[in-house]
């Protein structure tokens, strides 16, 4: 029953177009055909059961005999089934920090969007900053990112910066990865941890906390919806 109801969620994931929050794009037709055979499989399962308990005492299934811990477990599925799918939240990027990336050679370009975007994302921008070695070669480079916002890990930095971030998935939601810029703090404005925002502005390095770091200034932002696929997908 228990396998049933993880692959049954599966597929109602699916059905409400949510599979997103937990796997990246091209398993997500996988996932719903091995659901289906899991299914089929389980339930097969069960009827041989049935009757190789029936051929030999001749008894039916007992409820009683079902352990305790297989009715909590299938109570705390069912009630996965209630409760909205949710992304990783801006807490857990401290956790999931990720390491720079070091090249044996310095390369230095401007990011460009991949083939059928228009955009460039928080990954590809972070990849050519950490990439280049030359000092303040993005200076004055407009960059237009969407993501979330994180206040919590610039607090030692004062109140002028905030991270804009997104997590990175090669295949689901466990093996994320965040990757972040930081941005400069309209006083106007102050925006709550998670809120999605696309920032375009130019980049600037600065000393903060004693390290170069490219900064977003004079951003111009414009608060969004959670995107319908809230993470970015490595390598795009």
């Amino acid at each position: 029953m228990g396998g049933i109801l993880v692959c049954g969620y599966i597929l109602l994931l699916a059905s409400r177009d949510h599979l997103g929050f937990y796997t990246h794009p091209r398993y997500h037709q996988f996932a719903i055909i091995i659901s289906i055979v899991g299914i089929a499989l389980f339930l097969i399962d069960i009827m041989l059961q049935f009757k190789s308990r029936q051929s030999l005492n001749g008894s039916v299934f007992n409820l009683r005999r079902v352990k305790v811990s297989s009715y909590l477990a299938i109570i705390i599925l069912t009630i996965g089934y209630t409760l909205p799918p949710k992304t990783l939240s801006p807490s857990s990027l401290a956790q999931r920090e990720n390491p720079a990336i070091i090249e044996a050679e310095s390369r230095c370009e401007i990011p460009k969007p991949t083939e059928n975007s228009s955009t460039i994302s928080i990954n590809r921008w972070k990849t050519a900053i950490n990439s280049c070695k030359q000092a303040s070669y993005f200076d004055n480079k407009d960059i237009t990112i969407t993501g979330f916002v994180s206040n919590d890990l610039l607090k030692n930095y004062g109140y002028d910066y905030f991270y804009i971030a997104r997590y990175v998935i090669s295949c689901c939601a466990v093996d994320s990865v965040p990757v972040k810029i930081i941005v400069e703090k309209r006083f106007s404005v102050d925006y709550p941890d998670g809120t999605w925002l696309i920032v375009k502005g130019k980049l600037s390095q600065k000393v903060i906390n004693g390290q170069a770091e490219y900064v977003i200034t004079q951003p111009n932002i414009t608060k969004i919806s959670q995107p319908k696929y809230p993470y970015e997908l490595m390598g795009i």
